[in-house]
């Protein structure tokens, strides 16, 4: 099966998403007072981003590996916040310390677009992904860039 090596923490938002949690005033309690609540749902990642298309043999849909890169990506914790994510699972996202060069889930490309209303499309490609799953234990190994084959023994 092919694996695609993706930085964190977009690799995890992809197979297992964030919280998303609302603040709900407390009754009985100071004007203004609040609590966060989660809500029951995930926001998962449904687009991955790249400059280039897909390659011309693959067969859509396919399901492929989610490698998560030995990197993390720096801007991410901002770009959370500025898609209007709370702070509180972003933060507890980060501090758990994300898989790193390990295939952590599998999720099926469905589509390739170059448009999209999806709030994490910037293009100019973004794969369209679909039936996320998460792995319970990372399966350590070494990631590539592109597609590649992954042989688990």
């Amino acid at each position: 099966m092919k694996a695609l090596s993706i930085q964190q923490p977009w690799a995890w938002l992809i197979v297992a998403g964030l919280p998303i949690l609302q603040s709900v005033p407390v009754p009985d309690s100071r004007p203004g007072t609040t609590r966060v609540e989660w809500l029951g749902k995930v926001a998962r990642k449904d687009v991955e981003n790249r400059l280039w298309p897909l390659p011309k043999d693959f067969q859509l849909p396919q399901r492929i590996y989610i490698h998560a890169g030995k990197r993390e990506d720096k801007n991410a914790l901002k770009a959370l916040l500025d898609m209007g994510f709370a702070a509180f699972p972003i933060l507890a996202l980060f501090d758990k310390g994300m898989p790193k060069g390990a295939l952590i889930g599998e999720v099926d490309i469905i589509s390739c677009v170059t448009e999209s209303e999806s709030p994490w499309f910037c293009g100019p490609y973004g794969f369209v992904l679909s039936h996320p799953i998460p792995y319970d234990k990372p399966i350590p190994y070494r990631g590539q860039l592109g597609f590649f084959e992954v042989t688990i023994p």
